[in-house]
Formats: C-alpha cells, structure tokens, sequence
C-alpha cells in the first residue's frame, strides 16, 4: 500500500481541524463565521473535523459521532468528518457499520485491504496517512488563534 499522496481526496475540506470537544467544534464554526469564510469553497466545505489519533479506540463511533452531530445541529453545517482508528482495521469496519464515510487506518494488513474495499464499495474513504490538521490545544487562547488562522496571519 502506498503512502505517497493517501490524504489529497476530493472529500477532504480546504481546512482540517483536529476535535476534541464540542466547545471547540463551536469555536471553529464561530471564528470562520466572523472571518466572513463561506461554508463552500471551489465546491470543497470550508472545513472539517478530525479526530484525535486513535480515538476510535478510546472514544467510540457512537461517540464520535454524536458530537459531530450535536455541533453540526447547533451550528446549522454539517461539514465533512474523518474518525482516526489508529492501527485497528476492527474499530474501522465497526465505523462503517455506524455509517461513518471517512477514516483514517494506519495499518498495511490483509484487514486493512479488506476495509479499504468495503469503504470504496460504500463511497467512503480510508487515509493510509493522517491528513495534517490545526490541532486546538486547550492551552491556548482558542479564539485568538482561530482568528489568526483564518486571516491567515498564523504560520501554517
């Protein structure tokens, strides 16, 4: 399996951010709003979630999910999401049991092969490679750096 260019895909949005918590997901949505960001750009969302690494395992699909929904009903958008499963195809093939179209895999198995197929048969997708990401660190000041991601006065 080839690692070269597994994150340019047409499904991934103009910007990638790494979510940990719903109040962050709001953040996210609140700082593109005020930067005057539209939601589509070149026909890509604007933006999206992923993530942390592995969290599948630790967090849940259900999980995942269900904070992604509740941001996406307080926020009206509904924008692209990839759940990371780490190493484990099985937390992979449980996702797409819970509808969940993009993933990230990190694993070069027969079980990894087999996931892969079962996503493209179900017009998903699995990254071999975590797509880089902004990564909201709690310690920082959320807004402030949202605001200069999105001005593009922040080093990317």
């Amino acid at each position: 399996m080839e690692n070269v260019a597994s994150f340019l895909h047409s499904a991934l949005p103009a910007r990638l951010f790494t979510l940990h918590d719903y109040a962050m997901g709001v953040a996210v949505w609140q700082a593109a709003k005020q930067a005057g960001v539209p939601l589509h750009l070149n026909g890509r969302a604007a933006y999206g979630f992923i993530s942390a690494p592995g969290a599948a395992g630790y967090m849940g699909v259900a999980a995942w999910q269900g904070l992604v929904q509740a941001i996406a009903k307080q926020t009206g958008f509904s924008c692209p999401h990839i759940l990371d499963c780490g190493p484990s195809a099985g937390y992979a093939a449980m996702a797409a049991g819970h509808g969940q179209s993009l993933i990230v895999l990190q694993n070069d198995s027969a079980a990894t092969k087999a996931v892969t197929a079962l996503y493209a048969q179900r017009g998903g997708h699995v990254f071999i490679t975590r797509p880089p990401s902004f990564d909201l660190i709690r310690a920082v000041s959320v807004p402030t750096h949202l605001a200069a991601y999105f001005s593009r006065s922040y080093c990317e």
